[in-house]
């Protein structure tokens, strides 16, 4: 009898006596025989037995010419470069699948190996079983027996993490857990090519009626297309229907949320739209939901509130799909949230969010959106002030900025203002001070040497030529200081050019004021 767990310990027990020891000879040896001969009678089969993708339905096909009702199960191996049984430990971080006959049961392979996960999913539901390698569907699997042959169909789906080629291997075992196979024998090869890959969702915990989640995704070799977000009272199912199922799609900015049938998306809504976009169970926002790239990351904002009805504890999964339409499927938790009533005491209060400015060069303009959104059902009106709270080191001519004051709030529908910013452009340099002086003495000196000859011969003296100069630099230093119409004021570096405002990343703090409530919101302005 081979078990999973004898297959994984590598081992089996030994007897000590010698009489023992020729028994068990004499037994193994006859056991090897009818394998043998079972082996060549019962082959096993496994379609297709080569390709790629990111998911696949393998039908493993067992045919025995004396019949195939005793046969209990027939296990899936899905291997990355390790052979079943071939070392301690073999089994871990592997996605290996095993599927009764009798009862549709389907077990999967835990992450250390070793057993099998407790959760199950019987073929046919909407259930699932996830480890870290690969998922499951139980929907999209079953057996069917057809004179000697039993077929057995895995839909499976694999994570980013366990792309590359894999092999694969079957095991059948009849009802007294015997094998009818040899399990390591090599019957086909795939390559997984997954590659968008959930990270992570903050929080993955808590509760309330409303929160933003931001989740995280990765993908190391394509660009991601779309990602999703799902929030489902049970995780072992992939039913849609009666769930929150968000989707974003990052070249369009769309945001989509499941019908309540879990059949299609609803007509999607754009990032910063101040409509949201609702069923029965919650809605996501378009204020306050958004994405930013950095590397191969793809970080989202998913702002949601949930309905009443949709109160308890609920799952967190996280799918995504990239620009080539490979779509990467995993029923893992990332978390739990528990949904609660809305408080019908919250006080009425208000939300300011942003866009981020981008200036082409020092001198020009930019504008953010400031986007207020009032909860609780505030109403009124709201001041703003904004402030330069950060800057480049060494910044000159710091950018200002003028807010522009919102419509009145009335009603749940969110309001939009203008938040304008300033930079000063870059200049020519000044004369310099000691040039300046010298026009200033020379020109001086011109006007008393054009007065001197002017006057009659026996009038030039020396005193009078004395007094002329003194008259004349009087004036021509007031006309230097301030008898033009243009300023000659020297730079604090005389000389040199100004360059405007310093280039770099500055953030603007925004606050709302209405009465005694207060909101603040940062913008982020890049000066290129």
């Amino acid at each position: 009898m081979t078990k999973f767990n004898v297959l994984v310990d590598g081992q089996g027990s030994r007897s000590t006596s010698k009489l023992g020891q020729m028994v068990a000879g004499l037994f193994l040896g006859l056991v090897a025989a009818v394998t043998l001969h079972a082996q060549s009678s019962t082959p096993l089969s496994v379609s297709p037995a080569s390709g790629s993708g990111s998911e696949q339905a393998f039908v493993a096909t067992y045919t025995d010419p004396n019949g195939v009702t005793n046969v209990q199960s027939v296990s899936l191996y899905i291997m990355n470069g390790v052979a079943p049984g071939s070392d301690s430990g073999w089994s871990a971080n592997e996605c290996i699948l095993n599927y009764k006959i009798s009862s549709g049961v389907i077990q999967l392979a835990q992450d250390a190996g070793g057993a099998f996960l407790s959760t199950t999913a019987t073929a046919g539901t909407a259930q699932t079983v996830s480890n870290t390698q690969c998922t499951v569907l139980a929907i999209l699997s079953s057996s069917t027996i057809s004179g000697n042959s039993v077929s057995v169909n895995f839909f499976v789906t694999f994570t980013a993490a366990f792309s590359g080629v894999k092999q694969l291997y079957l095991l059948a075992e009849d009802e007294e857990g015997h094998n009818l196979t040899n399990f390591q024998t090599q019957v086909g090869i795939y390559n997984a090519t997954a590659s968008v890959s959930p990270v992570s969702v903050f929080p993955s915990s808590g509760s309330g009626s409303e929160q933003t989640f931001t989740a995280i995704y990765s993908d190391a070799t394509t660009q991601i297309k779309s990602v999703f977000l799902n929030f489902k009272s049970s995780s072992n199912n992939t039913a849609a229907a009666n769930a929150c199922k968000l989707r974003y799609d990052l070249g369009t900015t769309d945001i989509f949320l499941v019908n309540d049938a879990g059949t299609a998306y609803t007509s999607p809504i754009i990032s910063g739209s101040i409509i949201p976009l609702s069923n029965s169970q919650c809605t996501v926002y378009g204020v306050g939901t958004s994405a930013t790239t950095s590397g191969n990351n793809v970080t989202v904002d998913f702002r949601v509130s949930f309905a009443a009805g949709f109160e308890g504890e609920k799952e967190i999964t996280m799918e995504g799909a990239d620009e080539n339409g490979t779509f990467t499927f995993s029923n893992l938790s990332f978390g739990t949230y528990t949904v609660t009533t809305q408080s019908p005491t919250t006080a009425p209060s208000f939300t300011l969010s942003n866009t981020a400015v981008s200036i082409a060069s020092p001198g020009a303009n930019g504008i953010s959106t400031i986007t207020v959104t009032p909860t609780g059902g505030f109403s009124g009106t709201v001041a703003f002030s904004c402030a330069v709270t950060d800057s480049p080191s060494g910044a000159v001519d710091i950018p200002t900025c003028l807010p522009a004051a919102p419509a009145a709030i009335s009603g749940v529908a969110a309001v939009t203002t203008s938040l304008t910013i300033n930079t000063t452009a870059a200049s020519a340099a000044a004369l310099h001070n000691l040039l300046e002086q010298i026009f200033t003495l020379g020109g001086g000196v011109g006007m008393a040497a054009m007065l001197f000859f002017g006057l009659p011969i026996h009038r030039r003296r020396w005193k009078t030529l004395l007094c002329l100069l003194l008259i004349a630099e009087f004036a021509g230093a007031v006309i230097g200081c301030g008898g033009t119409a243009y300023s000659t004021a020297a730079p604090a570096n005389p000389g040199t050019a100004d360059p405007g405002t310093t280039a770099g990343s500055y953030t603007v703090k925004v606050t709302g004021t209405s009465g005694a409530t207060m909101a603040n919101t940062a913008v982020t302005v890049m000066v290129n």
